[in-house]
């Protein structure tokens, strides 16, 4: 195998991977490459015997959210020895043994019509780089029956697992791809209307060509200059501050909420409006504020104290009428909204389904839900590990005034990464939002920002910068920039503003 000692995150298993395998006991021969027969799944595998040792010959480093996946079983369903087993290790610069992830072992109980499937975290070895090695132990009755079949391995990103595994055997797929559909195709089913049509048409042969690829020279392009003239406004906040700026730099526009609400207030003569986990009401008292007064205005939130809060925000004039309720327990009332919102709340709650379904069962027939700033990105309220891993290279180069933490009061090297909903429910289900949204409403102007810039400029560390402080606004322009050349490119916005209306079953 080709050798080489480039650092790669990433590490696939095929006929095409770069590994070394020592310790190979004098046996009869056999193919390194097999399909195992007894295996309902045919795949095509790497084979191991007792005493062998496979070792990568790339450096793989190892981050966080890092996973290993692998499939594998016995060749033949028959074992000579009451067990097989093979370790999966890692060898790192850091220590001089191999690490052991795991040890895995068939028995001779096991059926194996069906391939053994494992996955394994390797955050807490996230830092270390070094070599993925198989160990098989020795075994004195090494025998044809004591071969492993590897089909699958893979090490990976969480969110880049399923598509590097998808890449194995790519030349061995394409072959058996044009072969099957090329055969495929000659079936009676398709070659009636096939044979009818060039009839018809009396088609000829034609040259065939191939593309080329253009070279991209715009990809890279600054646009830092659209907003290094942009000033913050009076009183305006830091984290604020960003926020403009990621909008101006979007080519997309959100939803003009309260255009939309004004334009239905002109053509009805009462619109209804229903605010679920309404808090204060900061933005709602905004909205009514800048809208005309036939809006009768609902706020939904469990806690008393902040719609009392709420409702000293509207004028004595405006019809507001305050529930006490668990968005969790929401039960269709018969009562319909002509505007059902949610600011930034949906990530709190458990009951996705049922709060869905309520609002879509509590629409008017031309009702509309808006999602105002909605958290939908990972759960937990974690960054995505693409998201991360472009934030904290940007962190990385902040100077430490910047990069102390008003939590901890300690400078932080890298953003924290916890999953805040292991006590509370900040982020507990914020990945199920969108499907649930697209399962029970019509979309109709979806508008999604902010991969990862609210990390970077939240509380943790908003107040480290002065907005009168010419250098701290060019750290906010650039990590902005870092934030839109991100999203641009591969990146996932965690910030949904959104219009729905409800589908009809």
């Amino acid at each position: 195998m080709k050798t080489n000692t480039e650092i790669n995150t990433i590490f696939l298993l095929d006929d095409t991977s770069n590994f070394e395998i020592s310790g190979t006991p004098q046996m009869p021969a056999f193919s390194r490459w097999q399909y195992p027969q007894h295996c309902n799944d045919k795949r095509y595998s790497l084979i191991m015997v007792s005493s062998e040792q496979l070792k990568t010959t790339d450096t793989i480093h190892l981050s966080q959210d890092t996973n290993l996946f692998i499939r594998y079983t016995a060749l033949s369903p028959k074992l000579s020895t009451e067990d097989l087993s093979f370790e999966l290790q890692f060898l790192s610069d850091q220590q001089l043994k191999p690490i052991t992830i795991a040890k895995l072992t068939m028995t001779e109980k096991q059926p194996y019509e069906n391939w053994n499937a494992a996955n394994f975290d390797l955050t807490w070895l996230s830092g270390h780089k070094g070599q993925l090695v198989i160990n098989r132990p020795s075994n004195s009755s090494s025998t044809t029956n004591d071969l492993i079949a590897i089909a699958e391995l893979c090490i990976a990103r969480v969110d880049q697992l399923a598509l590097i595994k998808s890449k194995s055997f790519n030349a061995l797929r394409t072959k058996n791809e044009i072969a099957h559909f090329s055969n495929a195709y000659k079936h009676e089913m398709y070659t009636t209307i096939q044979d009818k049509q060039a009839k018809v048409a009396a088609g000829k042969t034609r040259p065939i060509r191939k593309l080329i690829a253009e070279t991209d020279t715009n990809t890279s392009q600054d646009t830092s200059d659209k907003i290094e003239n942009i000033m913050p406004n009076a009183e305006e906040s830091s984290h604020g501050y960003a926020s403009r700026l990621l909008s101006l730099k979007l080519n997309q526009t959100p939803p003009n909420f309260i255009d939309r609400l004004n334009k239905l207030a002109r053509q009805k003569d009462k619109i209804k409006v229903l605010s679920l986990c309404s808090g204060a009401a900061r933005i709602e008292a905004g909205f009514s504020a800048a809208s005309p007064d036939n809006i009768e205005w609902s706020l939904l939130d469990i806690n008393t104290d902040l719609l009392n809060t709420a409702a000293s925000q509207f004028p004595e004039s405006t019809k507001l009428d305050l529930i006490e309720a668990d968005a969790n327990n929401l039960v269709y009332s018969g009562e319909k909204w002509d505007v059902i919102l949610c600011v930034s709340a949906l990530h709190h709650l458990i009951e996705l389904e049922k709060v869905i379904k309520f609002i879509s069962k509590s629409l008017n027939d031309d009702g509309e839900f808006w999602s105002i700033g909605e958290y939908v990105g990972r759960n937990g309220n974690r960054l995505w590990p693409d998201a991360r891993y472009a934030a904290d290279t940007f962190f990385a180069e902040l100077p430490k005034k910047y990069r102390l933490n008003a939590h901890s009061g300690k400078i932080d090297q890298s953003i924290p990464d916890n999953d805040y909903s292991v006590g509370c429910f900040e982020g507990i289900r914020s990945e199920d939002i969108e499907p649930l949204l697209d399962r029970w409403l019509q979309p109709e102007d979806v508008y999604r920002r902010n991969c990862f810039l609210w990390r970077l400029i939240n509380l943790a560390y908003s107040d480290n910068y002065d907005l009168n402080c010419s250098a701290d606004l060019d750290w906010i322009r650039k990590m902005v920039d870092i934030e839109f050349n991100h999203f641009k490119t591969e990146g996932r916005g965690t910030e949904l503003f959104g219009v729905y209306k409800a589908r009809k079953f």
